[in-house]
């Protein structure tokens, strides 16, 4: 069983109690157990089958037993430190510290110079990140625009290039397909000084977002695998809506929710015993009349709340995605 760490209800706004908490985990473990969670790639299913979960190959669906999740979410370390280049950009991850982090992947950009809308380019890319490099109160850099303008396969190579070119602090960076998640890896360890500097001082980290309803997609898996054996951390971030797809429930979708993380959360445990993983949410309402997930609705603050207290119950730092 995993070490409860939910003992402080002070801290923060709540909007869950111990035993809505208890009860979301019961409910979690049944719903996983039951029913499962849709997971891709042969890789992933190599491990989950090894470990006694019931791997159905043919719809991709995997049913978990609740002592190997309730094992893998005490593996995972409470508390660990996302390094900068230098030590000053070190941070605690975990606990009560709070790590302020831009806003990440935005496409559009209104131009300084013209007036312009138009698509961000990597040049944009490396502006604005020395920009966020020069603001203290941002001690984290998630990917703030996209690369529009060069080669799509390897556009997040390019994108790795740039963040480690134009700051020196810790960065998260998502990288699609098997091939160039090795790429960034060994990028980020030839700037560390080798792979065995890099486990040991994880500079950057990645995320895999796990698609609503119930379902890690192949490279979400690959990415925690890759992350996990190479020691740098992950966030699992589920970006579910609620009446879209998810339940119209916040309930029902931070039920959801929860198990395609833990989902997640196991694989990483299954790769890598003890790799350091986030639990991370950037979860909202679909605004039924544009049909869009509108980051700045008060449900979304109250899943983010909920999320912080479902990280302190399981003992795992958590993420939330906001403005």
């Amino acid at each position: 069983m995993f070490n409860n760490n939910y003992k402080d209800l002070s801290f923060g706004y709540s909007v869950m109690s111990v035993d809505d908490l208890q009860a979301l985990h019961d409910a979690t473990l049944t719903l996983m157990g039951e029913y499962g969670v849709r997971v891709f790639g042969e890789e992933a299913h190599e491990y989950y089958r090894a470990a006694g979960c019931e791997v159905d190959a043919e719809a991709n669906m995997v049913k978990f037993p609740a002592n190997l999740v309730n094992d893998c979410i005490g593996s995972a370390p409470a508390e660990y430190t996302m390094y900068g280049r230098t030590p000053d950009n070190d941070l605690h991850c975990g606990g009560k510290n709070v790590i302020i982090t831009n806003f990440t992947t935005g496409i559009e950009i209104q131009d300084i110079e013209t007036g312009e809308r138009r698509e961000t380019t990597l040049q944009d890319l490396c502006d604005i990140t020395r920009f966020i490099d020069g603001i203290p109160e941002i001690q984290r850099i998630t990917l703030p625009v996209a690369a529009t303008d060069v080669e799509p396969e390897i556009k997040e190579l390019y994108e790795a290039e740039a963040l480690f070119n134009n700051t020196s602090k810790h960065f998260s960076q998502h990288c699609e397909g098997k091939d160039n998640i090795r790429r960034y890896l060994e990028m980020a360890a030839l700037v560390a000084g080798g792979a065995d500097k890099l486990k040991e001082r994880p500079i950057i980290s990645s995320g895999a977002c796990p698609n609503s309803p119930l379902e890690l997609h192949e490279t979400g898996a690959e990415i925690i695998i890759e992350m996990a054996k190479a020691g740098v951390p992950v966030n699992i971030l589920s970006m579910g809506l609620c009446g879209g797809t998810t339940p119209v429930t916040l309930a029902g979708t931070i039920l959801t929710t929860n198990c395609e993380i833990l989902a997640g959360v196991v694989l990483s445990q299954l790769a890598a015993k003890g790799a350091p993983v986030c639990y991370g949410s950037s979860t909202t309402i679909m605004d039924l009349k544009l049909a869009t997930s509108p980051v700045g609705a008060p449900e979304h603050a109250m899943v983010g709340a909920a999320v912080s207290e479902i990280g302190k119950y399981y003992g795992i730092p958590t993420y939330v995605g906001g403005t």
